[in-house]
Order: C-alpha cells, then structure tokens, then sequence
C-alpha cells in the first residue's frame, strides 16, 4: 500500500539514481532522418518532369531556372536514396549540367524509380 501512495517518490527516485549510473529507462529515440521517402521522390520527381518539359510559351526564365532547380534537387535526393551517383549538386547551369541531369534521369529509370511518363 506504501508503494502505490508513494509512487511519485519511487520513480523520482528512480530516475534520479538511472542518470546518476548513465542508464536510460526510456527506449532509444528513432534516429531522425531528413530524407524524403522514394514514393514521395518519385511523385515529385513526375510532377516536375512534367512541369519541365511542358513550360508554357511566354514563361519567364526566372520560373523556368526556379523548376529546373527544384527537378535537379529532386534527382539529387533520389539518387541519395537508391544510393546512386551523381555530380547534379556540383555542377553549374549550363550544357554539362543538362547531360548529368539526363544521365542522373536514365540512372534512376534503370535502378527502377519510374517518373517519366510512357511514350508508346
């Protein structure tokens, strides 16, 4: 009966002699990751590849550098989840960037992440 009225006092006390020996009585937190899950990469990976190549006439260049960026960095971010190789981040705008930004999109249609849409 002790033990149920006093069960505040029990568990400080508890706690205070877990810290004290370095223990923990809570399980590990889960590690926190700040990726995106390969669903949602691929989703956003469709959605711009559409937006990408289909810009309306009389679009602006700021908007089409802005799509390009945003396409780039989601390629990026697939390429880290399916553990691929890729120089998108290091390179800057231009022709050799356009060729790594193909070959990042075929390596990643290859290692199975579809995105672009079907042509018949």
């Amino acid at each position: 009966m002790w033990l149920i009225l006093h069960l505040d006092l029990v568990a400080e006390k508890t706690s205070a002699f877990a810290r004290r020996w370095g223990l923990s009585l809570r399980a590990p937190e889960p590690p926190m990751t700040y990726e995106y899950p390969v669903e949602r990469i691929a989703a956003d990976l469709r959605r711009l590849s559409v937006s990408v190549r289909h810009l309306p006439p009389g679009c602006t260049n700021t908007r089409r550098q802005g799509l390009l960026l945003a396409y780039d960095h989601t390629l990026v971010a697939g390429c880290r989840a399916l553990g691929l190789a890729e120089a998108l981040s290091e390179l800057p705008p231009g022709t050799d960037r356009d060729l790594e930004r193909m070959r990042v999109e075929n390596s990643l249609e290859s290692a199975g992440l579809r995105f672009r849409p079907v042509t018949w």
